[in-house]
């Protein structure tokens, strides 16, 4: 119901774009929360609601759907993910990194959270069959998730990596562009988002030191190593 609130409060608002109304997730392991919303065949009547919320709304207050244009963005949590559990990580990863593998528990000599290609190809099927739903529900487009360190993000710096996903810039791109590619294939009438980081940064953390009851501290880069 609050989710329900939520999307008729976008229609009331008067806006025309709903642009990553919902980060919704394409399979139940990337999702970031037990909570996330999944654009799977057994939730379509749900999303189907949310359009129908909006949209409804909006027609109420403003007499007119004709002039909005909505979107469902598409997500995989990655080394974020928590799909089952509020309080701990089931991260999956493309690399090692030694700042955000510390972040999330992951052990330097643990590779059981690397993806294989084969992973990866499995999980741009499932991008490729949540677009397919989004357009069955109604949708006008698909918002492709590939920024803040989420899944997408992380083939942007996948230098390391080996293989068909990482290292030349070509490879690095080749997830992104490949789910591009087959929903302007397979989904022609749907359009096609994309919400992208395109540098990274070393993380910041609060400093401790000037933390006082109304201020969270000034940021300060995380200690690292040349990566």
């Amino acid at each position: 119901e609050l989710t329900l609130r939520r999307w008729r409060r976008f229609g009331h608002s008067g806006a025309k774009l709903i642009f990553g109304g919902e980060a919704t997730a394409v399979r139940e392991d990337g999702r970031s929360s037990p909570h996330q919303l999944m654009a799977i065949e057994q939730t379509k009547l749900g999303l189907a609601q949310l359009l129908h919320a909006v949209k409804q709304e909006h027609l109420t207050e403003y007499g007119t759907t004709d002039d909005l244009l909505i979107g469902l963005q598409l997500t995989h949590s990655g080394r974020f993910s928590k799909p089952y559990d509020f309080a701990h990580y089931t991260p999956r990863i493309l690399y090692h990194h030694p700042i955000l593998d510390r972040r999330v528990g992951i052990q330097p000599s643990d590779d059981s959270a690397i993806l294989s290609d084969d992973e990866i190809d499995g999980i741009i099927e499932c991008y490729v069959r949540s677009a397919k739903i989004a357009n069955e529900v109604g949708f006008d487009f698909v918002d492709i998730k590939h920024c803040h360190g989420y899944l997408g993000h992380e083939f942007l710096s996948a230098y390391t990596r080996e293989g068909k996903y990482g290292g030349s810039f070509a490879n690095r791109t080749r997830f992104l562009r490949t789910i591009v590619e087959r929903i302007r294939t397979e989904i022609p009438s749907i359009h096609i988002a994309i919400r992208l980081s395109a540098f990274d940064w070393i993380p910041f953390h609060d400093d401790e030191t000037t933390r006082d009851a109304k201020h969270k501290g000034i940021g300060i880069p995380e200690p690292f190593e040349e990566l």
